[in-house]
């Protein structure tokens, strides 16, 4: 919000300046604009042709807008914050109620047992076992 007050501060500031200056003469030379004049080329008005009062009603009208426009902005990220939420699916619990039977169990342990990387392995061949450093087939887990 402070930095919207401070936009429109600044903006009202700057179209004080515009009113009080003189304006300079733009001359179109065919496709081009320029201040400098050139041979047939034409001089633009570029003077504002409304009153000071009116100046004053259009950047209070634009104010008033950026502020509502400010306020839908922040109604509309709400609005979504909260369907993103309510759209989110639902974190399971860990404590479901359900009892596990053997067969759930061994297949959690299974699915633990598999390595954090990918390693390819061709169906229904099995791997040799490991060998420790005395080049002995590694003991069994005791």
């Amino acid at each position: 919000m402070p930095s919207h007050t401070l936009k429109t501060t600044f903006l009202i500031a700057m179209g004080g300046f515009s009113v009080g200056m003189p304006a300079q003469n733009i001359h179109k030379c065919g496709d081009t604009y320029s201040q400098m004049p050139c041979p047939g080329g034409d001089v633009i008005n570029t003077a504002d042709p409304r009153t000071p009062a009116q100046k004053i009603q259009s950047d209070l009208t634009t104010s008033r807008n950026a502020k509502a426009a400010d306020a839908l902005e922040k109604t509309r990220l709400k609005q979504e914050k909260m369907d993103a939420a309510a759209s989110a699916p639902p974190i399971p619990s860990t404590s479901s109620g359900i009892e596990r039977t053997p067969s759930m169990l061994q297949k959690e342990k299974q699915k633990k047992k598999t390595p954090g990387y990918f390693t390819a392995q061709t169906p229904g061949k099995k791997t040799p076992p490991q060998k420790n450093r005395d080049g002995n087939k590694a003991a069994g887990k005791s």
